[in-house]
């Protein structure tokens, strides 16, 4: 028979503490800002990187689509991570993707990309501050979508220009200038164009200078319109498409969210 050895304890082992979970603080990343609605809104975008929910939060009769997000990278580190192309380009896409999921079941005004608070209480303040402008946006957008125009100059085929320069750098110089359009009186086809969509849109947005990147482009801007006219908006378009058959070329996007019509929103 085994006795235990006098005077000696049983050795009792500590407990390991547990391990401290890391939370990482959050910011609010911002898509738009809606009319307070008692409808549930079903949506199948997700949020911008792709983890978080994209929920509401009201203040003042408005609902504010947020995600809650890392703070570090989309607000402490947002700068920097701009400038990574490939981050840009995922990010970018689903917060288009988002707002245009939110904007198909509610009239929202869209927030720029990036736009992010560092707590409930900034966003309220920015609803606070901008609550007149809101009320006055939502009702100049009901029931409308922004379209986008771009109007090209087709080349018209003939001999090619001979480009002489004195040096290579001359050269593409003389080269660029001779593809960009001329500077001339606006083709009275192309103004009938504008003021024929002018006249079916709630506001217009110019696009300003033809961008230096698309030496063919020569008019480009965004036109709010009604659902209910965007038939006749269509068959517009088609009609001057066909006129222009020969001297230029026309781009329309759209429907979008009415990004260009929401003043300084987000």
């Amino acid at each position: 028979m085994k006795t235990k050895a006098a005077g000696k304890k049983p050795v009792q082992r500590a407990k390991a503490a547990p391990a401290k979970r890391v939370v990482a603080k959050t910011a609010l990343y911002l898509y738009g800002v809606s009319l307070a609605t008692r409808n549930k809104v079903e949506l199948r975008a997700e949020a911008v990187d792709g983890e978080a929910a994209i929920e509401s939060t009201r203040f003042d009769g408005f609902d504010c689509w947020i995600s809650r997000v890392d703070r570090s990278e989309y607000a402490d580190r947002l700068a920097e991570n701009m400038e990574n192309l490939e981050w840009l380009a995922m990010i970018g896409v689903r917060h288009q993707r988002a707002v245009a999921d939110l904007a198909s079941k509610l009239e929202m005004l869209p927030a720029r990309f990036g736009t992010v608070f560092l707590s409930e209480q900034s966003l309220k303040q920015h609803v606070a501050s901008g609550k007149k402008n809101f009320q006055t946006v939502f009702k100049k957008i009901a029931g409308s979508d922004e379209w986008g125009i771009k109007v090209f100059r087709v080349a018209q085929p003939g001999r090619a220009a001979i480009v002489e320069a004195a040096s290579g750098t001359d050269y593409l110089k003389s080269k660029a200038q001779s593809v960009m359009p001329r500077a001339k009186e606006e083709d009275p086809k192309l103004m009938e164009l504008v003021q024929a969509l002018s006249g079916l849109s709630v506001d217009t947005a110019s696009g300003g200078k033809a961008s230096s990147g698309q030496p063919s482009l020569v008019w480009h801007g965004s036109f709010l319109v009604r659902r209910s006219a965007q038939k006749k908006g269509a068959s517009t378009l088609r009609k001057f498409t066909a006129e222009f058959s020969e001297g230029y070329r026309v781009e329309c996007s759209g429907p979008w969210p009415p990004y260009s019509f929401v003043g300084q929103h987000g």
